[in-house]
Order: C-alpha cells, then sequence, then structure tokens
C-alpha cells in the first residue's frame, strides 16, 4: 500500500518520469449510484501518481462524466508543492524529537538505514519531524524515484474532462494530513516502521497495485488494502474507514440534495467490506458496478 500513501504525499515533490507499464485494456472499476428514480451519480476509484502515458480511460467512464453535473473528489483545490509543503509543514513538527532510527523498534532499523541510503537520506534531515511526516515523506520520495507523477495521475485527467461544471472535495489537505497527526503515537511509530519495511523491500508492491486497479480486480485490491500499515486496527479506521463514514455520509446528503455527482477517490476506498459502494448501499442506495 506504500502506491497510496505516497501518492498523499507526492505532491510536495518535483516528480520524475519513467516509462509506462504496457498499454493493457482498461477496466478500472466504476459503480452507478441508483434508486427507484433512476441513476444519481457514479463512483471510481482511483490512483492519484501514474508513470506518464498509463492508458485507463475507458468508456464506461466517460460516459458517466458526460451525465454528470460535478466532479467530486477527496481535494477539491488543484494542488501544487507550495500548498501541500505549507499544509504538511503546519503539523510535521515537535521540538525535541528523538531521530526517527531511534523512535522506531530493534528489527526495523536495518530496513530504515537501506532506504537511507536507498534515497540519499538521513535522520538529521527530519529532524525535530512527527512520524507519520517521515513516513508520508520517505513514502512520497521512493514513489518519485519509481516513477510516480501527479500530473499523470487520474485526478487531473477528471478535472479536465469535466470541464466547466463545479469541482467539490469531500476534506480538505489541512484535513487530510490532519488525520495523519491525530494517530496516537504508537500508531505513528507502526506508520513508519511499516513504510520503512515497505520501501526496502524490492518486489515491486506498486506496479502490482496499478496492474490490479487496471483490471478492476476488487478482491484484489481488497486484500491489498489489509496489509502493511492498513493491518493495523487504529491506522486503519483514522485513515481509511473512518474517512470513508464521514465521506459516505456527505456523499448521501448530496444525492439526496439532488445532484448528480462523479466521485472519484483513492482506489483503497472504494474496496472491501468498508468500502464506499458498501456504505453507500447501507445508507439505502442501490450501488451497481458498470461492467
Amino acid at each position: 500500500m506504500r502506491r497510496w500513501l505516497a501518492a498523499i504525499a507526492l505532491a510536495a515533490l518535483a516528480a520524475c518520469h519513467k516509462p509506462a507499464p504496457e498499454p493493457v485494456q482498461s477496466r478500472v472499476a466504476i459503480w452507478e449510484i441508483s434508486d427507484a428514480a433512476g441513476v444519481h451519480g457514479w463512483i471510481m476509484g482511483t490512483v492519484h501518481a501514474l508513470p506518464p502515458g498509463t492508458h485507463w480511460r475507458r468508456a464506461a467512464i466517460d460516459q458517466a462524466l458526460q451525465q454528470a453535473d460535478r466532479l467530486v473528489l477527496e481535494i477539491g483545490q488543484p494542488l501544487d508543492s507550495e500548498v501541500a509543503g505549507e499544509a504538511l509543514g503546519k503539523l510535521a513538527f515537535t521540538d525535541g524529537l528523538p531521530p526517527p532510527s531511534q523512535r522506531i523498534g530493534v528489527k526495523f532499523r536495518a530496513d530504515l538505514a537501506k532506504v537511507y541510503r536507498q534515497l540519499s537520506l538521513n535522520d538529521e534531515q527530519f529532524k525535530d519531524q512527527e512520524s507519520w511526516a517521515v513516513a508520508l515523506q520517505i513514502a512520497a520520495i521512493g514513489g518519485q524515484k519509481n516513477g510516480m507523477d501527479p500530473a499523470s495521475g487520474v485526478e487531473p485527467e477528471l478535472r479536465k474532462a469535466i470541464g466547466n461544471r463545479p469541482v467539490a472535495g469531500l476534506e480538505t489537505l489541512d484535513g487530510q494530513f490532519g488525520a495523519f497527526d491525530r494517530l496516537p503515537e504508537r500508531a505513528q511509530t507502526v506508520l513508519l516502521e511499516q513504510v520503512a519495511v515497505e520501501a526496502a523491500d524490492s518486489k515491486d508492491d506498486d506496479a502490482d497495485m496499478m496492474a490490479l486497479w487496471l483490471r478492476g480486480d476488487e478482491l484484489g485490491m481488497a486484500r491489498e488494502a489489509t496489509t502493511g500499515f492498513l493491518a493495523d486496527g487504529v491506522i486503519r479506521d483514522a485513515l481509511l474507514t473512518g474517512r470513508n463514514r464521514v465521506w459516505a455520509d456527505e456523499i448521501d446528503r448530496m444525492l439526496r440534495a439532488g445532484s448528480r455527482p462523479f466521485i472519484a477517490v483513492g482506489a483503497a476506498h472504494v474496496v472491501g467490506a468498508d468500502g464506499l459502494p458498501r456504505m453507500l448501499m447501507a445508507r439505502g442506495w442501490k450501488v451497481k458496478r458498470i461492467q
């Protein structure tokens, strides 16, 4: 799940590029939301940062975009490095913290040291930064090195496709970083430890997750969304399930007010028993995947 975490902070960094994966026929999952009166909206999972040239659009997505009256993303405002950096910096620092390598368990320190070497980082660069902020930045820098580019992610293309229709956000950037900042100290330590383990592993989990997303493999994505730091119950509830509950209430209000939104949020938020489609079904909506 490093790709999911990295993309949250990647806009704070300058992105690099690598070739896109071999073209495949996109089956990116999209659902329609309806009731007895008809279709009221659509929801899809996204990957926030992709290698340039990744082909993910398909006819069902374009048709839904044409019928929607607005685009709803996690964050409504377009992001840039200055905005993201300022939002991170407002919450990231606490004076007198021990170095990150001394906060984590002994068995994770070799992994963190390996990641530091691979990414040309060290403890001093994260002086007085809280563990969640260190984890986000390590994940983002690793994603940058592996070619993740927010300019080639799904959201910028959706913004172009929606044209002059409104773009709304389910939360603010400050609120998104705030979810990490409110994590208990133990959970922040687990987050940093798991990011170190995943970043030190030579296996390209990011490519695997992207392939699952492109294939529309809900079960595969749901399985991936229970690994790493998201296997920790406190972290999962704070970063995924809890936010989904708030978003589902907001989407429910939006639909009942007569809007026809196209909703696009990170892929981990739309799969599994605590994904948004299931939560909207629990609120009385019919949610059906479009094949």
